[in-house]
């Protein structure tokens, strides 16, 4: 059985070192950073927005566990537009975990946790090159509401 539970600052460390990882490729993939940039870039990040780590305000950090499994993935979002709206900021299933069906139970989990609080909106951004995520969210009810674009000049 699927459940989302908050994140202990215990296990905030162990996140961080993921998120570090995962979002400086992310970075140095759109924007053409070396690695070492993106990192120092993610680090900062993750810093300014979680300066209380696991208890920084309208912030919810989540670990997803399966039964028998543990921790599977991790979920973090932000409560915005009056706590109306929640914008997933991270969403990851570990790799050993996708396929298997669990970022559709883990959202669909979240928006049956958020219905009674009032929460109208669930938003997020999604890498153009992620096909997978992009196809989860389409077969969701996500609707796509903008692009975003760059044009690299120098590094």
């Amino acid at each position: 059985m699927l459940t989302l539970r908050p994140m202990q600052p215990t296990e905030f460390s162990k996140y961080r070192d993921y998120f570090i990882v995962d979002y400086a490729q992310e970075i140095a993939a759109n924007f053409g950073y070396s690695i070492e940039k993106s990192s120092a870039i993610a680090a900062k990040e993750l810093a300014d927005d979680l300066p209380q780590n696991v208890t920084t305000p309208d912030n919810f950090l989540l670990c997803i566990e399966e039964s028998n499994k543990g921790t599977i993935g991790y979920l973090w979002y932000k409560q915005i537009d009056a706590g109306t709206s929640v914008f997933i900021l991270d969403f990851v299933i570990l790799e050993a975990f996708r396929g298997l069906g669990y970022g559709k139970a883990t959202l669909t989990a979240l928006e049956e946790q958020l219905a009674p609080s009032g929460v109208e909106q669930i938003k997020l951004r999604v890498a153009y090159d992620n096909i997978r995520a992009f196809g989860l969210y389409q077969k969701l009810g996500f609707s796509i509401t903008g692009y975003n674009m760059i044009k690299i000049l120098a590094e």
